[in-house]
């Protein structure tokens, strides 16, 4: 049987493209929504080629407009959200309460683009940047979206060992940088240990590793950064104290935060209420379906999640799909 109920999807990263696939051939009138000016999400826009090749992620889209889905690209949908990564791409913004009311369903897949900070002395220092933005702005130049890159340090410190962590550093090293990884735990601990064990094969005499270390400071001259200091790390009835007794000084002239990604729901936190869409600790809570406490609206992908792996993305997505097919042919 086919339908012609609207589904509007917003993001066109794994979850939402997932999605769009299954709700399309479901007969469904699907519309995509995106503030990026290409479609794909992380996949375009932050995970290297040789993991996800772009070409791959073009064919998909094709075949999804073949579907009839339709794709609204530098299009931000909000309700009361800040600025954040990528914005300046945006040509048209639209409330989600809007999109709520004139959809018969709304699939919110706009994954994990806030960077975490370090919070510490000297972050606002010219060349202290975050992973997820400077690997932004090196795939804007691949793409050709930009004409150049981003400056880069000479010597550059990178805070944390996850996987968005292992591929600036491996950006960095293909663009002849020095650089110091700076990790709270053993590398063997990170969930990277393994792409990290390549790199270090592979650039082992560009690469130093300070292990079970944090920064305390980020030291600048005339607003320009010349170094960092570092306190040693200890493991104390389970938690992880920074020792400020301890102190090492590397001199840079460039910092990257790679500690984590957060959330980034289309709507600020003091108008969920008013939405129907219930936050637990900045992710939208679902229920089995994905379904969020507004029955309109479901959720999938790393605004769920929190970050994790493509695969895990598919899946949400799929299911969240599937939910909104068993929402739409019962109402």
């Amino acid at each position: 049987m086919t339908s012609r109920k609207t589904v509007a999807i917003i993001g066109s990263g794994p979850a939402g493209l997932t999605a769009a696939r299954y709700l399309a051939r479901a007969g469904y009138e699907v519309q995509i929504f995106d503030k990026m000016p290409l479609p794909g999400g992380l996949m375009m826009f932050a995970i290297p080629e040789r993991r996800i090749p772009k070409a791959r992620v073009k064919q998909q889209v094709e075949e999804l407009e073949k579907l009839g889905v339709v794709i609204n690209l530098q299009t931000k949908i909000q309700e009361g959200a800040g600025e954040e990564l990528c914005d300046k791409f945006i040509r048209k913004r639209v409330a989600l309460s809007e999109l709520i009311q004139n959809f018969d369903a709304v699939l919110i897949a706009t994954g994990a683009w806030r960077c975490r900070k370090l919070r510490i002395e000297g972050e606002n220092l010219e060349n202290v940047t975050t992973a997820l933005r400077l690997i932004f702005e090196i795939r804007l130049r691949e793409l050709g979206i930009i004409q150049q890159e981003p400056p880069l340090g000479r010597k550059v410190v990178v805070v944390g060992a996850g996987r968005t962590a292992a591929d600036v550093v491996e950006e960095l090293l293909l663009r002849d940088c020095e650089v110091v990884l700076v990790y709270r735990r053993r590398l063997e601990e990170s969930r990277a240990y393994r792409e990290f064990k390549d790199i270090l094969r592979r650039f082992e005499n560009r690469v130093r590793v300070l292990e079970c270390s944090h920064p305390v400071k980020i030291v600048g001259s005339n607003g320009k950064v010349i170094g960092v200091e570092i306190a040693k790390v200890r493991l104390s009835e389970g938690k992880m104290i920074v020792d400020d007794s301890e102190k090492t000084f590397v001199d840079c002239d460039m910092v990257v935060e790679a500690i984590g990604e957060e959330p980034t729901p289309p709507f600020s936190p003091d108008v969920a209420e008013r939405i129907g869409i219930k936050l637990v600790n900045g992710k939208i809570q679902v229920n089995q379906q994905y379904q969020t406490t507004n029955p309109k609206v479901f959720a999938a992908g790393d605004v769920v999640l929190g970050p994790s792996s493509i695969g895990d993305a598919v899946r949400t997505g799929l299911e969240a799909a599937r939910g909104i097919d068993k929402y739409l042919r019962q109402s």
